[in-house]
């Protein structure tokens, strides 16, 4: 399946339980390989604690934790 960024960016996150977790903000990527690295995304306080946050306060999401549906983004700790 192939999607575009601004078809990623703007879905809220949840977790395999189907809790929100809060909007996807962001995609960072290693611009030698052009492999994703991380999602970043702006966690609701209730799920803050339980990611890697930037310096922005948003949490890091690795990619290898994550299963894109057309409809869902979801991720598995």
């Amino acid at each position: 399946m192939e999607m575009f960024s601004d078809e990623i960016i703007g879905k809220v996150a949840m977790t395999t339980g189907g809790f929100p977790i809060g909007p996807i903000v962001d995609i960072v990527f290693n611009t030698e390989t052009g492999e994703i690295k991380y999602l970043l995304v702006n966690a609701t306080s209730t799920h803050k604690n339980a990611y890697e946050l930037d310096n922005r306060g948003r949490a890091i999401i690795g990619f290898n934790m994550i299963k894109i549906t057309d409809k869902n983004v979801v991720f598995s700790k």
